[in-house]
């Protein structure tokens, strides 16, 4: 067992090997994961993560509810600000914050092919918070609108700070794509402007008299 791993107490095995996979995740990539290099890391037999995963799949669910938690710690915090307006660009810059500083979490978060549906409760439980949280920023800024738009104005936020985090991650947008700016202004740019586009995806998002302009 390497040194900066603690010991696990009786009945936290689970949970050690979910922290350790991180650790390899992180450090190795997701091909180095499986249930044999998580319990070297753990320091126990190779058979000891079949108790508690069937199959290196429900180790992967497991391991990226753990990143989603891990998100949702960074948007929560973020979304703490008084000004709702201040709070949902915080959310939006926290979120792509986070994919770069943990790109391997990050990928594996949204590895469908890997989790299979991703039909694994806790996984279902920790991305819910996570979105739930970008939300409730978006009724936080629209305490009026944001009732009955905050799914499908959320749902867009979320793909559009899911497509910026990947492009930036696999080095997809070149230096002169963005005329030699730094990668963090897009970002800045992006959480900046994040309260009037979410205000105009509530006017068009809103049904007919919930504060939707008429043609």
């Amino acid at each position: 067992m390497p040194p900066s791993s603690p010991p696990y107490h009786h009945g936290d095995l689970r949970r050690a090997l979910v922290a350790r996979a991180g650790e390899i995740l992180e450090t190795d990539g997701m091909d180095a994961l499986s249930l044999r290099s998580v319990a070297a890391r753990a320091g126990v037999s190779h058979n000891a993560p079949y108790r508690h995963f069937p199959d290196r799949t429900a180790l992967l669910a497991a391991t990226a509810a753990l990143g989603f938690d891990d998100l949702a710690d960074w948007l929560a915090a973020a979304g703490e600000a008084d000004d709702p307006g201040q709070a949902m660009s915080a959310v939006g810059l926290a979120y792509v914050r986070f994919a770069l500083a943990r790109p391997q979490m990050y990928r594996l978060m949204f590895s469908g092919d890997l989790l299979k549906g991703a039909g694994d409760p806790e996984y279902v439980r920790a991305s819910t918070r996570a979105f739930d949280l970008l939300r409730t920023a978006v009724e936080q800024l629209l305490p009026v609108a944001g009732q009955t738009t905050s799914g499908p104005v959320a749902s867009i936020l979320w793909a559009e700070h899911h497509g910026l985090a990947l492009l930036l991650i696999e080095k997809r947008i070149r230096p002169w794509m963005r005329s030699d700016r730094r990668e963090d202004d897009l970002v800045h740019w992006v959480a900046a402007t994040l309260p009037d586009r979410v205000r105009a995806l509530s006017a068009l998002a809103a049904p007919p008299g919930v504060g939707r302009r008429q043609a």
